[in-house]
Parts: structure tokens; C-alpha cells; sequence
């Protein structure tokens, strides 16, 4: 019986070569974005799951409660609170520190340079170096090829590397003679190799491959880029976990911090911080909590694309429902002849369903095809680790639950209208044209499949204007021109000082500014601002700068001035907003008060006001506006700001002024890689969130009214068909074909 159901199914299919081909063409459209989707959503649901005992583990965080300002959330903790935790608090089987770490990496054969790794861009790439204390690995469980995982990470001057990055930087010899080899760090830190673990798998956040021993920190220079006695220093590199013993709660735990904050963290009297324990299984979704080493996956995101992909496959259905029951008046006799020979509905049903699956596995077979050049084609995009493979039982199942899915969801009302047709009627030539079989049904799916695609259309034209509202709304400050070159800190500040010097003297530069980072970025430095007087204590964003940062940047001064030439910190600048928080109720108040900062360069903490600034958004426009002050230091400005001359210039004179800089720096730094960024793309970045949003609408958008139109010529083929006798008599009567 079913051979026989599959002969007819593939005689019915060959007979009606261009239903065939748009039912699977839209299938096939449908089916591949539900497997790519799912693929991607599984895989980001994925993430960290694979930890043992990772139900224990949580993420040291802070959320700062202040009635001026709201709620602030801080994914890290200061430098010395998981090391007083350790000692002072209940609960814990471990407590880890580590620090997300930038570098250049040299390897070396004796005196030689053999291999050279630039240096990532801050803010812009997630390092994959960091500077761990041991107790990481007892919270996180890595499988140890090499070395004794024990006292790994003890002594100061070690390193442990994943397996792969031992592969990147020594090649193919044994792991084992790997151990005791030189990795140079920002050419002067010079660690050996204590151990090599196995990588863990991609989805996963901790993408860390080189784990410097922290024990390296007070013997070497990293120890400026720690505040190891500052409690009031908010590092976004400094991250703390812990993993609660057996028996313990994070209830439990979480009792203890209001103590702990009390006797170490000091705010103003109506502000509050709060350390809580953020799972394990939160970190990759929760947009609050900011770092350095996550990929944050935007949960509305991954439900808006399993939707999408829904409507799609939903469309390619009505496509289907639509040309079956269309075609039903031609099939209609047979299905007479059938009951007349004794076949019972149940047995046309099994029939018609049939057809549709053998439709639905050819369409999943060229949706398999199509998974791969999809992904490749979005893999701006789509993460790193995303692959087809189908004989893994969950893409299996999936693919399987699907086509049963979408066999009965396009097959199953056409073999019912089918079915129920009478065999006297049908036999006659009667269609039984009553309700939904008159069109009704047909007409309506069709709207609904237009309506789909007009609401992708609607969606991808608001998410446009959003986005351009978004890249050209006025941040508070200038953006175009402005070229950003970072240095390196491992020099004497000379150098950077020398080429900024030499960069101004180029005829197409109009002004030069060092600082430690821009006026929006992905990350700021973070550390309170104490008022005395008013016993307040504001827990700001810190930009270190020079004189020239505000002139460049062009931020409004609306009381005071600027800040003056000077080596090490001895004023500040603040924000409107902060100035607010401070308790000034004019911007003129806050002149000449000296308030205290949590942070230093090494010179004192209080400093006077000098000037308020109008406020900036110093992140995405999705972010509030939130105190700000900003201090001199020629030790912590590692950036050179350029703004380029651009009255009466040409494309071509920019190029010429980048490559005269470029000559410049080859001159002061000829080991180091020459990198800048134009200032107005680092602001576009902020936004890659939405632009890829858009595209996804966009190709949503495409398909949908692609299938949609399928769908409808093939109902005008099939029209066309039916009318061929009025439109012969019409031709016989003068009609042309343009008139028809």
C-alpha cells in the first residue's frame, strides 16, 4: 500500500513539475531558516553549561543605589575585596581573582625574536590572556596535558596556555617539552610555561588561553594596572568568582556582603552598594553586568529570530495549502474513482500525506544544502563555533520533529477537503464550490501571507531610522576627523610624548591630545568622587586627559575653564550630572571645592574643580548620562588623540596625513605595529547590536515576500490554466495578449 502511495505521490509530482517546484522552493526557504536559527539558539543557550558543579558557581557583582542617580550595575568588585572575602566570609569552597590582561607577545629563542603576536585592541576585542590567581582552576575544571596542576600558577613568573595556543606559539613539539619555554609579554615580562590544559569547547565565555600567575603582579610592573589597596577602584578587568561549598546557599552568602560592604566600601550617606552573586548561567545573557571577556547574547533577540523563522515556515505552508486545494478541482475525480473502488478516507488521507512528506524531505534534504552557505554568508554575525551537524541527535531530532511538523501543518487541511469530496459528485464533475471552497479560505491565507511580509517591511524601515537617528544624534561632543592611536605602556612616556610632538607639526593636523581613551567607549575607568562637606559620595566615570582633550573633543564648558599643562593629577573637570550629584544646585557652585577621588596616578587624591562641562553620553545612546570628571596624568595617557584638518581638504589629503603619521610612528616605534581607529566608527560599533537587527529584517523581509510571490504565480498559473477557454474565445474575438 505505501509503495503504492509513493508511486502516485512521485507520478502526481512529475505530472505538476511547477507546483512541485515552488512547494519545495518555499519549503526548503522555510526549513533552512528554522535549522539555522536553531542551530544558533541552541548553541547561545548553550553556553557554560558544560562546567562541572556550575549550579555553585557564581560572579562577585556590585549595584550601586543612589536617589540622585539610580540604580548603577558593576560586574566587578574592587582588587582587594576577593582576597578580604577569602579570609573574612562563610560559605565559599573557592575564591578566585582574575584580570583581564592586553598584550603583545614575543617568542623568543635565546636572544632572537622567532615569533611576534600584536597587541588586541581594548574595548573593541575580547584578550584571551589573564592574569588568574590558582584558585581558578579549582572553580573552573580544565583537563591538565602538561605540568602539575597543583602548583601551576604558585610561583610568580609563570604562565599555563591552553593546548592551542601552545600549538600557535611553539608548533608541533610534544606538550611536555613545552614546559619551561619563554613567553615574552609586552617585550619585558618574561614568564615560563608551568603547565598546559586542554581548550574548552566554543561555547563557552571564558575564551581565556594564557593564565599569568598572579603571584607575577607585586614583582613586576603589572602592578600599576592593579589598585591592590584600593577600595574604591571599579576595574572592569578585575573579575571575581567564587563556588559555594556544598550545603551553602547564595541567601546565605549574600547576608554577609552588607557587613563587608559597610566595613570596606565607603559611600555618601544616602547611597548604597550592594554585592551580590550573579550565576553562571546568567553572565551570557544579562546586559547589565559589563566586562571584558563576554559575548553577550540579547535573549528578546534569539526569540524575535525563532519567531521569524516560525512566519517563514508558516508562509511556505499557506503556499502550500493555497496550490493543494487550488488544484483540488483537478483531483477531485480521482478521488471519486478511489471511493467508488472502496477506498475509505482515512486511506486518502495516508495518501495526500504522504505526497506532502515525500515534498517536505526533498525540501529538507535542499534545506541541509543550503544550512552551510547561509552560514558562511552570515558569519559577521551568526557566533564563532555554529556548524551543521546533523548527526548529532539534537539537529537530528530537531530536523526530524520539523518535517513531521511542517508535513502535517501544510498537508493536513488539503487531504481533509480532499477526502471529503462525494464519489457521485465527484464522478459528475460537480467541485462542491460551497464556503472555504469557493476561494475564501485561499483568499484569506493569501492576505495574512502579505501582512507577514508588510510588518517585515515596516519593522526593517523603523529599525533603519533608528539606527541613523542613533549614528547622527548630537553625543555632546565632536566626532568626525578624529583619529585614535593607542600606545603601548611599556615605553617611557617620552615616546608617546615625541610623536605627538612630531604628529602636530603635520600640515594636515589641526590639533593633538593625549588621553587614556575617548569620550565614549565600550568601557571607562570607574571610581567614586567623595565631597566632604556634604558627606556625598558619587561613583563616577574617570577620563584621564590634558589640556587639549576638551578643545579637541570640542565639550562645552558651561562654569570655569580648563584644566592647565601638568604632569600628575592636580584638578578636575567634572560633568554636569556630576556636579548635581555632588549636591551643587548650580554649576558656579562647584568651582574651587576640592573633592577626593578614589583613583590616583600616583599624586594626591584631592584636587580642586577648576570647570563643569556640559553633559556627553560617554556610551551608546541607550545608556543614561553619568558623572563624570576628568584629571590630568601624562603617566596613564596612552592615547593620541588627532583631529585632522578638514577645511577646503579632499578625501586624498586625509590618506596623505594618516600615511605621514604612519611614518612617524614607524620612526618612534619601529618594532610596533602601526593601529588607529576613526572616532565615528568606534560610536557605529555601539549600534553593531541594531545594524545586525536590521540585516536580519532585511533577508527576513526578502524571503518572506519571496515566498509570498511564489505562492501567488502559482495561483495565476493555475488560474490561467482553468480560463484557457475564455481566454482562446477572447483571442478568437481580437483580444491581444497585452489586453489578456
Amino acid at each position: 500500500m505505501f509503495r503504492n502511495y509513493f508511486k502516485i505521490a512521485w507520478r502526481n509530482l512529475a505530472r505538476n513539475k511547477v507546483y512541485g517546484i515552488i512547494n519545495i522552493a518555499g519549503l526548503a526557504l522555510g526549513i533552512s531558516a528554522c535549522l539555522v536559527i536553531y542551530l544558533v539558539t541552541s548553541f547561545e543557550l548553550s553556553f557554560d553549561n558544560f562546567h562541572p558543579q556550575k549550579e555553585r558557581i557564581y560572579r562577585v557583582t556590585c549595584d550601586i543605589n543612589s536617589p540622585l542617580r539610580g540604580i548603577f550595575h558593576i560586574g566587578n568588585v574592587p582588587d582587594p575585596a576577593p582576597m578580604a572575602m577569602r579570609t573574612e566570609l562563610t560559605g565559599f569552597e573557592s575564591v578566585a581573582l582574575f584580570h583581564s590582561y592586553y598584550a603583545k607577545v614575543t617568542i623568543a629563542n635565546g636572544n632572537l625574536s622567532v615569533k611576534q603576536f600584536d597587541q588586541l585592541k581594548q574595548g573593541e576585542t575580547r584578550t584571551d590572556i589573564v592574569i588568574a590567581e590558582p584558585q581558578y582552576f579549582d572553580i573552573f575544571r580544565y583537563q591538565w596535558l602538561a605540568g602539575n596542576a597543583a602548583t601551576a600558577l604558585h610561583d610568580p613568573f609563570t604562565v599555563v596556555l591552553t593546548e592551542s595556543k601552545a600549538r600557535q606559539y611553539f608548533g608541533n613539539i610534544p606538550l611536555d617539552g613545552v614546559i619551561g619555554k619563554t613567553v615574552i609579554y609586552n617585550d619585558s615580562l618574561r614568564l615560563s610555561v608551568s603547565g598546559i590544559v586542554k581548550d574548552l569547547p566554543r561555547n563557552t565565555d571564558f575564551i581565556f588561553r594564557d593564565f599569568i600567575s598572579f603571584a607575577t603582579v607585586k614583582h613586576s610592573f603589572l602592578a600599576n594596572d592593579f589598585g591592590l589597596d584600593q577600595w574604591g577602584n571599579f576595574n572592569k578587568a578585575t573579575q571575581a568568582f567564587v563556588k559555594l561549598s556544598a550545603g551553602s546557599s547564595p541567601a546565605k552568602v549574600q547576608a554577609q556582603f552588607p557587613a563587608f560592604v559597610k566595613k570596606y566600601v565607603s559611600l555618601g550617606e544616602e547611597d548604597k552598594a550592594t554585592f551580590k552573586l550573579q550565576p553562571l548561567s546568567d553572565i551570557h545573557f544579562n546586559q547589565d553586568y559589563s566586562d571584558n571577556f563576554t559575548r553577550k547574547a540579547h535573549l528578546p533577540t534569539l526569540y524575535g529570530l525563532m519567531g521569524i523563522a516560525a512566519f517563514i515556515l508558516i508562509i511556505a505552508a499557506i503556499n502550500f495549502i493555497n496550490l493543494s486545494t487550488a488544484r483540488s478541482i483537478d483531483r477531485a475525480r480521482e478521488v471519486g474513482i478511489r471511493k467508488a473502488l472502496g477506498s475509505r478516507r482515512s486511506h486518502l488521507i495516508l495518501q495526500l500525506l504522504g505526497e506532502t512528506l515525500i515534498l517536505t524531505l526533498f525540501a529538507a534534504g535542499l534545506s541541509l544544502l543550503f544550512a552551510s552557505p547561509v552560514l558562511t554568508a552570515f558569519q559577521s554575525f551568526i557566533p564563532d563555533g555554529v556548524t551543521v551537524r546533523l548527526f548529532q541527535p539534537p539537529t537530528f531530532i530537531f530536523l526530524l520533529v520539523t518535517v513531521v511538523v511542517t508535513t502535517l501543518l501544510a498537508g493536513l487541511y488539503p487531504a481533509f477537503v480532499l477526502s471529503s469530496y462525494l464519489p457521485a459528485l465527484s464522478l459528475k464533475g460537480a467541485t462542491m464550490q460551497k464556503g472555504n471552497q469557493r476561494g475564501y479560505l485561499r483568499k484569506g491565507l493569501i492576505i495574512f501571507q502579505f501582512t507577514i511580509s508588510l510588518v517585515f517591511i515596516i519593522g526593517t524601515l523603523v529599525i533603519g531610522r533608528q539606527i541613523r537617528f542613533m549614528l547622527n544624534q548630537d553625543m555632546g561632543f565632536q566626532k568626525d576627523a578624529i583619529i585614535n592611536i593607542p600606545t603601548s605602556g611599556n615605553y617611557p612616556a617620552d615616546k608617546k610624548m615625541l610623536l605627538a610632538a612630531r604628529i602636530r607639526q603635520l600640515p594636515g593636523v589641526e590639533m593633538v591630545s593625549m588621553s587614556n581613551g575617548t569620550p565614549a567607549a565600550s568601557s571607562h575607568w570607574s571610581t567614586p568622587l567623595k565631597y566632604m562637606e556634604h558627606e556625598v559620595t558619587v561613583p563616577c566615570q574617570l577620563e584621564w586627559i590634558d589640556e587639549n582633550f576638551v578643545p579637541l573633543y570640542q565639550l562645552h564648558i558651561i562654569a570655569g575653564r580648563n584644566v592647565l599643562p601638568s604632569d600628575t593629577m592636580k584638578e578636575f573637570l567634572v560633568n554636569a550630572t556630576c556636579a548635581r550629584a555632588l549636591g551643587f544646585k548650580r554649576p558656579e557652585d562647584a568651582i574651587g571645592k576640592f573633592v577626593e577621588s578614589g583613583a590616583s596616578d600616583g599624586s594626591s587624591h584631592t584636587c580642586p574643580i577648576v570647570g563643569v562641562v556640559a553633559d556627553f553620553h560617554t556610551q551608546s545612546l541607550h545608556e543614561p548620562i553619568k558623572p563624570v570628571f576628568l584629571a590630568v596624568s601624562k603617566k596613564i595617557t596612552y592615547s593620541i588623540n588627532v583631529k585632522l584638518l578638514t577645511r577646503n581638504q579632499r578625501i586624498s589629503h586625509f590618506k596623505t596625513t594618516v600615511a605621514g603619521i604612519e611614518q612617524l610612528w614607524n620612526k618612534t616605534y619601529p618594532n610596533e605595529k602601526f593601529v588607529y581607529t576613526f572616532f565615528d566608527d568606534t560610536i557605529a560599533r555601539f549600534y553593531e547590536r541594531e545594524q545586525k537587527t536590521a540585516q536580519l529584517m532585511n533577508t527576513a523581509m526578502c524571503i518572506a515576500i519571496f515566498i509570498s510571490c511564489m505562492g501567488l504565480f502559482g495561483l495565476a498559473t493555475f488560474t490561467a490554466q482553468q480560463r484557457t477557454r475564455e481566454i482562446s474565445i477572447r483571442k478568437v474575438l481580437g483580444a491581444s495578449a497585452a489586453n489578456i
